[in-house]
C-alpha cells in the first residue's frame, strides 16, 4: 500500500492488518476520517453510499487512537439498530484488531451470559451493542457502569438516519447522555449513514448545543449505473377473483423470470406480502423444475431462521447459486448478505429514504450496475370505480418518489420532541439504575441538560405527580423518588428495554422449535403461512401465547398487522406535478404507461390539479389539500370537531358536504378556528406512544398537540382554498 499522510497516522498494528488484508489504497472517505479523528476533535458524521467503507473509515482511526491503552474501561462503543448488523460488524472489527491487543465484545439478547460476565469483570476494548441492550446495562448492571464506561472515548452510531425522528432515537440519545455523565471526559460521537436528508438535523442529534461544530464528511453517492423498471399489473376480472388481496399470478411469473439464476432481494411493504409471494414463487418454481430457491426474512421470524437466510444469501453470492429472499425492512440495513444482483419492490415504496436504502443493496461492486424493479398491482378500473381509484395513486406516488430520488432529495427527519412516553420510560430507568433519585436530579439528568429539553419543570412536576398517582413511582420522606408497585412491574416486563410500541405476539412452534411469531392467534384447524411454508394449527395456548403447528398443504394469510409510513408533503406535491405533466418515463412498462395516461386523462377531465373543490356526488366533496399527513390529519380533525364527517385520501380530504357547503365550512373555520382541545380529541387515535396510557388526559393531549397538531399549516391550506380555490402551483423538481 503506498504510504500517504493518512496511512502514516494509523497505529502500526492497524497498518500491519491492512497489509495482511491486501489493501492497496484507502478510499477518500477513509483518509478524510483518519485525519479528522486523529488530528482533530469534536463529533463527526460520515455520510456515504452503502458499501463505501464507512465502518473502516470510523474504526481505523479509532483503533489507532486507543490501541496503546485498550484496558481499564470500554474505550469505544458501537451502537447498531439490529442484532444481525452487530454480528456482522463484530467480525469486521475483530479482523481489524488482528495485530492489536484489543478485545472486541458484543452484547445483545442472543449473546450468552459468559462473554457478558467476562466483559463486566474486565472492561476493555470495543463494545458493540443495541440501544435496548444498553438500557439493560443501566437496569441490571448499574454497579458496573463506572468501570465499563469511565474511560470511554468514542461512540459510533451506525445507521444514524434510523434514530433521528422516533422514540427509539430519543431513547438512545438519552442513554448516550447518561453514559457521557459517567465517563471522565465526554466521548466523541461518530455517526454513520447512507441516507441523511438534512445534515443539520443529523448534527443536532450528535450535539444539540453546538450542531454547527459537528464535522461532516460527505463520501459521495453511488456512482454505479442504475437500471430501473416499473411493472404494473391489472386483474382482468376483479369481480370473480376469489381473493382480491391474493398475490397476482402474472406478477409472480415475472418475479421468477427476473430473479432466475442469480441472487436477489425482493422487498414488500407488509409481512403478509413477503410470505405470500415467497410461497407462490417457490411453488411455481418447483412445478417448473427450476433450481431457484425462494426464502423469507422479516422481524416475526425466529433469530435462527433469519441467520440461516443471511448465511444462505452470503454463500450463494460466492457459489453463484440462484437464491431470492423476500423481505421486509429488516434487510434495508447494512447486514452482509453478499453481492445482490437485483432489488425488487412489491408495492409503492413508503418513503424515498427507504427506496434509497433498498436500492443500495444492489450494485455494491463498482463494475456492476444497480438494478431496481418495482412491481405494482392496481385494481381494474371501470366507469363505476371510485374517484380516487381512477387516479392510480400508488403508481403516481411511485413515479413521484423516483423523480425525487433521482434528483437527490430524500425526506428530512422531522423531530417532533415533547416525547412524554419515552421520558416516562427514562424516569423509570433512572430510578432503577440509582435505586432512588431526587426529583431535581432526575430533571437535570433527563431534561435540563439531557435530551428532553422541551419539557419544562412545570410539565415534569405534573408528570411525576401523575406517575405517583398511578403507583409507578413513590416519593420518600427524604424526597427520593423510588419505584412503586406498578413501576416495578413495568421495569420487570420483558418489553421494558424498548421505548417503542411493540407486540408480544404468539410464538409459533413446530416439533419443539420456534419458527417465528404472529400478531394474532388463529383458530385451531386454520392454516397459516410463515417462513415461506404452510402450517396447520393443531393447538393454541392463549395464556402462554403459543401456537403449535404441523406442516400443511393449504394456508390463509399469517395474521400480521402493520401500516405504511405517512407521506411527506413534498412527495404529495410531486404527485400533482406527475399528474399535470405529459412526459412518459422510459422506466415504465407498457401497462404502467397505459395506467399513467388513463390517470392523467381522468385528472384533466376533472381539472384536478387546478381546482380546490371536486364534487364526488351531490353530498360529498373532495377538498384538494395536496399536503402531508400531519397537516391533512389536522384538517380532517378540524372538520370532525365541527361535526362534519371527513376522510383523508392522501391528496385530498373528503367531506360529507356539497361544494357550497364545504366552502362555507372553510369560511367558518377561517373566521374562528375550532377549539384546539376539540380538534385534539379527534386526533387521539394517532397518539400510539408506548407509555401514553400512564399520562393524565391533560398531559396526553399536550403531548399529542406538540407531536401531531399543525394548525398553522392547516389554516394556510384553507386560506389558499378560500381565496383562489386552489393551492399554490407545485414546485418544479430540481
Amino acid at each position: 500500500m503506498p504510504a500517504d499522510n493518512a496511512f502514516d497516522l494509523l497505529h502500526r498494528g492497524v497498518q500491519r492488518q491492512l497489509w495482511a488484508m491486501a489493501w492497496t489504497e484507502l478510499r477518500p472517505l477513509q483518509t478524510d476520517a483518519i485525519r479528522r479523528i486523529l488530528c482533530g476533535d469534536g463529533h463527526l458524521v460520515l455520510a456515504a453510499a452503502t458499501a463505501a467503507g464507512k465502518t473502516e473509515a470510523a474504526f481505523l482511526p479509532i483503533l489507532s487512537a486507543i490501541a496503546d491503552q485498550p484496558s481499564g474501561s470500554v474505550r469505544a462503543m458501537y451502537v447498531g439498530p439490529l442484532k444481525a448488523l452487530i454480528n456482522d460488524q463484530f467480525a469486521r472489527v475483530e479482523e481489524l484488531c488482528a495485530h492489536l491487543d484489543m478485545p472486541v465484545h458484543r452484547w445483545h439478547g442472543d449473546v450468552s451470559a459468559g462473554p457478558k460476565s467476562k466483559l463486566v469483570a474486565d472492561p476493555a476494548g470495543i463494545l458493540l451493542i443495541t440501544p435496548e441492550s444498553l438500557e439493560s446495562l443501566f437496569i441490571n448492571r448499574s454497579g458496573a457502569l463506572p468501570s465499563l464506561f469511565g474511560g470511554l472515548r468514542f461512540i459510533v452510531i451506525d445507521e444514524l438516519h434510523s434514530f433521528l425522528d422516533n422514540e427509539r432515537g430519543r431513547h438512545l440519545r438519552s442513554l448516550l447522555h447518561r453514559v457521557a455523565r459517567i465517563a471522565t471526559q465526554p466521548p466523541r460521537l461518530i455517526g454513520l449513514s447512507a441516507t441523511l436528508g438534512d445534515p443539520l438535523v443529523a448534527k443536532a442529534y450528535l450535539d444539540p448545543d453546538r450542531p454547527d461544530a459537528v464535522g461532516w464528511i460527505d463520501g459521495g453517492g453511488d456512482g454505479t449505473d442504475l437500471k430501473l423498471r416499473v411493472h404494473a399489473y391489472v386483474d382482468s376480472d376483479p369481480v370473480n377473483h376469489d381473493n382480491a388481496d391474493a398475490p397476482h399470478p402474472d406478477l409472480a411469473d415475472d418475479l421468477i423470470e427476473h430473479c432466475r439464476g442469480q441472487v436477489n432481494l425482493v422487498f414488500a411493504n407488509s409481512r403478509n406480502d413477503v410470505e405470500e409471494y415467497a410461497d407462490l414463487c417457490d411453488r411455481l418454481a418447483r412445478d417448473r423444475h427450476l433450481p431457484d430457491a425462494f426464502l423469507v426474512h422479516h422481524g416475526s421470524l425466529s433469530a435462527d431462521t433469519r441467520r440461516e437466510t443471511e448465511r444462505t444469501m452470503k454463500d450463494a453470492s460466492r457459489t453463484h447459486d440462484a437464491v431470492t429472499t423476500f423481505c421486509s425492512s429488516t434487510l434495508e440495513m447494512g447486514i452482509d448478505i453478499g453481492a445482490v444482483r437485483m432489488v425488487g419492490q412489491i408495492g409503492a415504496p413508503d418513503t424515498v429514504a427507504s427506496l434509497k436504502q433498498r436500492l443500495g443493496r444492489s450494485g455494491r461492486r463498482a463494475d456492476i450496475a444497480r438494478v431496481l424493479r418495482i412491481y405494482l398491482d392496481p385494481k381494474q378500473i371501470d366507469g363505476r370505480s371510485m374517484f380516487f381509484a381512477r387516479l392510480h395513486l400508488r403508481l403516481i406516488q411511485t413515479i413521484a418518489m423516483i423523480r425525487l430520488l433521482l434528483s437527490g432529495w430524500i425526506e428530512p427527519p422531522e423531530p417532533t420532541g415533547f416525547d412524554l412516553s419515552t421520558l416516562t420510560q427514562q424516569i423509570i430507568s433512572l430510578i432503577a439504575e440509582t435505586g432512588g433519585v431526587k426529583a431535581d436530579t432526575a430533571f437535570d439528568a433527563l431534561c435540563r441538560s439531557g435530551v428532553f429539553r422541551d419539557v419544562d419543570a412545570t410539565v415534569f412536576t405534573k408528570l411525576l405527580r401523575q406517575l405517583d398517582d398511578g403507583d409507578v413511582i413513590d416519593q420518600m420522606e427524604g424526597g427520593d423518588l423510588i419505584l412503586g408497585l406498578a413501576g416495578e412491574k413495568i421495569r420487570k416486563g420483558k418489553s421494558f428495554y424498548a421505548a417503542f410500541m411493540g407486540t408480544d405476539g404468539f410464538a409459533v412452534i413446530h416439533a419443539g422449535h420456534r419458527i417465528g411469531s404472529v400478531d394474532d392467534a388463529p383458530r385451531v384447524g386454520d392454516s397459516i403461512r410463515l417462513s415461506a411454508r404452510r402450517w396447520l394449527v393443531r393447538d393454541v395456548d392463549p395464556l402462554r401465547r403459543v401456537i403449535y403447528v404441523v406442516p400443511a398443504s393449504g394456508a390463509k394469510k399469517a395474521p400480521f398487522h402493520g401500516v405504511g409510513a405517512p407521506l411527506h408533503p413534498r412527495i404529495v406535491r410531486e404527485m400533482r406535478t406527475v399528474l399535470a405533466s405529459d412526459d412518459k418515463p422510459a422506466y415504465l412498462d407498457t401497462k404502467a404507461v397505459e395506467l399513467l395516461s388513463a390517470a392523467r386523462r381522468f385528472a384533466a377531465s376533472a381539472d384536478l390539479c387546478r381546482q380546490g373543490f371536486i364534487a364526488l356526488d351531490a353530498r360529498s366533496t373532495a377538498v384538494m389539500t395536496w399536503t402531508g399527513k400531519r397537516t391533512s390529519s389536522t384538517l380532517a380533525a378540524m372538520f370532525e370537531a365541527l361535526g362534519v364527517g371527513s376522510l383523508d385520501k392522501t391528496i385530498a380530504v373528503v367531506l360529507e358536504r356539497s361544494i357550497p357547503e364545504a366552502k362555507a365550512l372553510i369560511d367558518r373555520i377561517l373566521a374562528g378556528a375550532p377549539d384546539e382541545t376539540a380538534v385534539l380529541e379527534k386526533l387521539v387515535g394517532l397518539a400510539g406512544a408506548k407509555y401514553d396510557a400512564l399520562l393524565s388526559p391533560e398531559l396526553r393531549l399536550e403531548s399529542l398537540r406538540r407531536r401531531w397538531l399543525d394548525m398553522d399549516s392547516a389554516l394556510a391550506v384553507l386560506r389558499e382554498l378560500s381565496t383562489d380555490q386552489t393551492p399554490p402551483s407545485p414546485p418544479r423538481t430540481p
